[in-house]
């Protein structure tokens, strides 16, 4: 039996009368901007509980545009983990700023809060904390001790929609910024690159309009440099349906994370994720095993048709990209979690078939 690691697919036989709804929005000929994008603008503003939502092309995107639109520049220092995607830092390194490194907690590869305490102070410009895998990065700890140094926040929430604080506060409505993307295999996945932004700032709200539009507000009228950032107008529209079952998609996530919960936690070699409270909703199932054992378990996995990998085998901080630019900085715990690190397939609506395979396939590892 094959198992992807993902299965964005597998939402979309949920949708009632997807395919004819599909190609009615196919044969009207429009494919960038209109009332879908709108639309889709206005339900995550609503669903994340935040004034204003601008989609773009990519989570990447979302990402370099918050920056753009706070107008961090070339020296600027922002507080980054190393333990994520690379977008998060290359987004910093194209404007010039500076990436200030901050070590991980070890249990939800999020910011250590006492190592961003003995690294925050007035010469930082941002702070961009990652909700990795659909954790939550402290977000509530971190706005307090930015607030105290006056500190912008970009959250990213590209692993994370959906999920909340212990108070159900959804991630993303936090922080000056929320930075979402929606690739396909995201916990809400489009059929192709794409992102957001939302904010409470109405300023940040329009300029971040310009941007993502070459820096126009009026058609060639430019104020400033921007870029071409826009959500598809077919990917806005899967979108769209796929938020409406998004209380399915979560429900089925959760039920997955607990089956696995259930069926390999009295394994003593296997370290499995905790949720830091239970309105998260993880998009990987990532465990940790012993270094001398991780390759060979990714190897077998692999070898019996399941689609595990590495989030992420070399932390940024020891990047080339990065090495070529800034001094290599010391962490300890986040080169510790990417020696051991792996991921199982985790995606919504899974089969009960496909459940047993892998946890038997698991169990007789070792």
């Amino acid at each position: 039996m094959k198992i992807p690691l993902a299965n964005p697919a597998r939402e979309l036989n949920k949708i009632k009368n997807f395919e004819s709804k599909f190609n009615k929005k196919l044969k009207n000929g429009l494919y960038v901007g209109g009332k879908d994008v709108l639309t889709f603008e206005e339900n995550v503003a609503n669903y994340i509980g935040s004034k204003y939502c601008v989609t773009v092309n990519s989570g990447t995107d979302a990402l370099l545009l918050s920056l753009m639109a706070l107008g961090i520049k070339k020296g600027d220092k922002v507080m980054v983990p190393s333990f994520t995607f690379f977008a998060t830092i290359e987004v910093v390194m194209h404007l010039g700023a500076v990436p200030v490194f901050v070590e991980i907690n070890k249990e939800t590869y999020t910011f250590d809060i006492d190592d961003f305490k003995k690294k925050v102070n007035k010469t930082i410009k941002a702070v961009i904390p990652v909700h990795l895998f659909g954790n939550n990065s402290n977000i509530e700890i971190i706005k307090n001790i930015c607030n105290k140094y006056n500190l912008k926040i970009i959250e990213d929430v590209a692993q994370a929609f959906g999920s909340g604080t212990k108070n159900n506060r959804k991630l993303g409505s936090i922080g000056d910024m929320g930075a979402f993307s929606f690739f396909p295999s995201k916990t809400l996945g489009g059929i192709g690159d794409g992102g957001c932004i939302v904010t409470n700032n109405l300023s940040q709200y329009k300029k971040i309009l310009k941007l993502r539009n070459h820096g126009q507000g009026k058609n060639y009228e430019h104020e400033f440099v921007g870029i071409n950032s826009r959500l598809d107008s077919l990917n806005a529209f899967v979108l769209n349906e796929k938020l409406s079952i998004f209380q399915e998609i979560k429900k089925s996530r959760n039920d997955f994370y607990n089956f696995y919960i259930n069926n390999l936690s009295h394994l003593e070699w296997i370290n499995l994720p905790t949720k830091e409270n239970e309105n998260i909703i993880l998009n990987y199932f990532t465990i940790t095993v012993s270094p001398l054992i991780r390759n060979k378990l990714l190897s077998y996995l692999n070898q019996h048709q399941i689609g595990a990998s590495i989030y992420y085998k070399k932390p940024i901080h020891l990047q080339k990209a990065v090495l070529d630019k800034y001094e290599r900085v010391s962490l300890k715990k986040t080169e510790e979690i990417s020696k051991s690190i792996i991921s199982l397939p985790f995606y919504s609506f899974p089969e009960d078939e496909e459940l047993d395979y892998l946890v038997t396939k698991i169990k007789k590892f070792k």
